[in-house]
């Protein structure tokens, strides 16, 4: 029994051709879902935090958020203890304006006046940041330590 010649090419290239397309689909799916996880894992290790400036521009909206991430510079003079011990006072400004932090926790080492830090917590209405985390930047450059 011989098969007809002209028609195995066609069914042998109409078979190739369905699996091309199934290859080009199934590859198409997974670029598309390793697309959508390098974009959610992006998203979710962004975190952006507002300056002074951009927090109390939002006025009323400030008070009704439920986590603000607030990034500033401490204020030259402005850090306080409570007589106990256990509430640090100090101020950070941004930008124009500045505005009061309580923060009760542990202090990172590299925190001090002038520094840069991020807090995360919530402004009260007597315009008081109350930071529940504080986390102070670290230098970008080199300090040679001086005896």
């Amino acid at each position: 029994m011989q098969r007809p010649t002209n028609i195995q090419p066609t069914q042998a290239r109409a078979r190739k051709g369905k699996r091309k397309r199934r290859f080009l689909i199934a590859g198409g799916i997974v670029l598309l879902i390793i697309a959508y996880l390098a974009y959610a894992g992006f998203k979710s290790s962004a975190h952006y935090y507002l300056t002074v400036d951009e927090m109390l521009a939002k006025g009323e909206a400030a008070y009704n958020e439920q986590q603000i991430r607030l990034g500033g510079k401490v204020v030259e003079d402005s850090v306080k203890y409570d007589g106990l011990g256990k509430a640090l006072k100090f101020t950070v400004s941004g930008g124009d304006r500045s505005v009061p932090v309580v923060y009760t926790g542990v202090v990172p080492d590299t925190f001090k006046p002038g520094a840069d830090v991020v807090l995360e917590g919530r402004l009260n209405r007597s315009n008081v940041f109350e930071a529940e985390q504080l986390m102070a930047k670290c230098p970008s450059k080199f300090v040679p330590f001086v005896k």
